[in-house]
Order: structure tokens, then C-alpha cells, then sequence
């Protein structure tokens, strides 16, 4: 008997048991013995079991777990009694045991697609799920008491089933919610989606709290948790631009370029109107109006200058009247010579 599973890659994980934990279904290798034990242990022919290698991973999966043979309850039980019986204090198989553990978890296969499918998550995400789904089916496997009597299936399956939505979890949100959060927000989403049905139109809060029997601080947090991330780099738009959600961003501080160009030219237009002033003048009014970065008083510039504070506003009366006119030349407003009579 042969058994050739899917190798697998383990993804980067900083801590040992969470690597095993996210690992895929562990390459048992080519386990090789003769009918004859195989018929003295499990009292059934040998399998031939022949993997398909084309397709990907999923396609190849679900060739190999579907030419391994349902098992009655009788076989399945068997089985167990068989692993149990084999196991010693360290958790280790004898020969026996880990023969009836590989076929019991080769055998059931389909429960961590089964699991996987209810999803309903993309094709690529699928492998994923069921990587998770075969950890639990190990497990399941080495725990399962034939003594009670259950089919192996139904022992197994909830386990499957919570592993693969921890999986999902963990593909789907950069941070992480607890299990029962999860289960909240799918209750939630289906009594949206309930009385929607019954009312044609999205229920209120109030009501939505209602159905759900918690309060409304309940359940808008709630409604918070069930926003996901989305990452910068996600592309936008067609698959060969290179627009990602990060650039469609608005930096709320960032200076509008037109505000900028604007802002640009005005200053450009002052420094050329202060040109025409007298180094006073020029000093008082980037001292008064705070150009060079601080506003100052009359007193302070007085005291500065060793005049008086009146003077300082006279100053600064006659410069402004200066850049008045100037700026009203550069428009067009006034002629160069009714400027200079003006200003006299």
C-alpha cells in the first residue's frame, strides 16, 4: 500500500507551535507494507491509490481524497480501538496504530474540504482553509474514543469546522478577534440579513439590537468590529496599473499645488513691493506683521529703533500707503506718475 500525500511549504512563523499550527497537512511520505499486514491489521484488500499531478493543489487534493473508500461505522470504530490500543504514554504509534491512524485520516479527507466550501471564500483561499482543516482531522483522529460509539465524522467535524474559521480569521483581518466575536458578527449579519427579508428594507439599530438582545453600545461596537483592514498597496483599477489605494489617499496637511503656486506668486509680489520701501520702512513692516516670524508691538519696535511709539506708527502709515499704490501700479490701476503724485 502506498500513500503519496501533498508536500508542503510551511509559512514563516517567529514561534515553533504557531508554525505547526499554520503548517499544511504533514507529507507522511510513502508508507509501504504488504496486503498480508495490511489484511491482519485492518482485515480489508490493499488500495491502490494514484494521484493525479496535473491541476493545482486543489485539484490534486481532492483526486486523492476521493478515491479513499467511505468506512462504515464498524470500520471506523475498529480503527479507533486499533490507536488507542497503540499509543503509548508519550502519545507514540506502534506500527499497528499508525497504520489504522493514516487510513482513518486518508479516509475522511473530504471533511476538511466540506468544512473549507461552507466558506464560500476564493479558490486560492481554499487550500488554505483545508491545510487547516487536515490539522484538526490529525488531531481529531489520535482523540477519537471508539468507545463511546459516535461515527468518527461527526466526532471530528466541529473541530475541523473551528479550525478552518480560525483560519479564515487569521487570512482575512490584520487583527485578530477572539472566536466568540466571530460567531457574534455572523449572528448579527444573518438578522440583518432576516429582517431585511421580512421588512424589504435594512432594519434600524434599534431594532437590530432588539432581535439580537443586546444593547445598542452592544452593538455598534459590533458594527466597528466588522470593518476590516485594507492594505495601501492593494492595487486599483485594472491589473496592469500600478494606482494603488494608498495614492488615491488625500494627505489632509499637504498645501493644494494651486494654493501653493498661488501663495508662491503672492510672495514673490511682496518682497518685489517691500523693494521699493526704505530699510526702515522694510524692517518695521516685517517687524509689525510678523514676516520674518513673530508679530511685534509699536513699543518693542520703538524701543529698537530709540524712537517713540507714535513715530514707529507713522512709520508704518507712510510704508503701507507706499505698497498700497505700488500694488495698485502692478495691476494696472494706476499710472507710474500718478503713483509718485499720490505718494507725495
Amino acid at each position: 500500500m502506498t500513500i503519496n500525500l501533498i508536500p508542503h511549504t510551511p509559512r514563516p512563523h517567529t514561534s515553533p507551535l504557531l508554525s505547526s499550527l499554520r503548517s499544511d497537512l504533514p507529507d507522511l511520505g510513502r508508507l509501504s507494507f504488504s496486503r498480508v499486514d495490511a489484511e491482519a491489521i485492518l482485515g480489508q484488500a490493499e488500495i491502490d491509490v494514484t494521484v493525479n499531478e496535473g491541476g493545482d493543489a486543489l485539484t490534486r487534493y481532492l483526486d486523492q481524497a476521493s478515491r479513499w473508500p467511505r468506512l462504515e461505522a464498524a470500520d471506523e470504530l475498529q480503527l479507533g480501538r486499533t490507536i488507542k490500543a497503540g499509543t503509548d504514554a508519550q502519545g507514540n504509534l506502534n506500527a499497528a496504530a499508525q497504520i489504522a491512524f493514516d487510513r482513518l485520516v486518508c479516509a475522511n479527507l473530504r471533511l476538511a474540504y466540506h468544512a473549507a466550501s461552507q466558506t464560500h471564500v476564493k479558490r486560492d483561499e481554499l487550500m488554505e482553509l483545508i491545510n487547516a482543516g487536515n490539522l484538526a482531522l490529525l488531531t481529531a483522529a489520535r482523540q477519537f474514543d471508539a468507545e463511546l460509539g459516535n461515527r468518527f465524522s461527526t466526532y471530528a467535524y466541529w473541530g475541523i469546522r473551528s479550525a478552518v474559521l480560525g483560519e479564515l480569521n487569521f487570512l482575512r483581518r490584520t487583527v485578530r478577534l477572539p472566536r466568540n466575536v466571530h460567531e457574534q458578527l455572523s449572528k448579527m449579519r444573518k438578522t440583518t440579513e432576516r429582517l431585511r427579508q421580512e421588512k424589504n428594507a435594512l432594519p434600524s439599530d434599534a431594532e437590530l439590537a432588539q432581535a439580537l438582545g443586546c444593547s445598542r453600545e452592544k452593538l455598534t461596537e459590533l458594527q466597528c468590529l466588522q470593518q476590516s483592514g485594507q492594505s495601501l498597496d492593494a492595487p486599483i483599477g485594472a491589473e496592469d496599473s500600478d494606482l494603488t489605494f494608498g495614492d488615491r489617499l488625500e494627505d489632509e496637511d499637504a498645501l493644494n499645488p494651486a494654493l501653493a503656486a498661488l501663495f508662491a506668486d503672492d510672495s514673490a509680489l511682496l518682497y518685489k513691493l517691500l523693494s521699493g520701501l526704505t530699510e526702515r520702512e522694510q524692517d518695521v513692516i516685517r517687524r509689525r506683521h510678523g514676516l520674518n516670524g513673530e508679530i511685534e508691538t509699536l513699543d518693542a519696535i520703538g524701543q529698537q529703533q530709540g524712537v517713540s511709539r507714535e513715530r514707529i506708527r507713522q512709520i508704518e502709515e507712510i510704508a503701507m500707503r507706499k505698497l498700497r499704490l505700488a500694488a495698485r501700479e502692478q495691476q494696472g490701476l494706476v499710472s507710474p506718475a500718478d503713483a509718485d503724485k499720490m505718494a507725495a
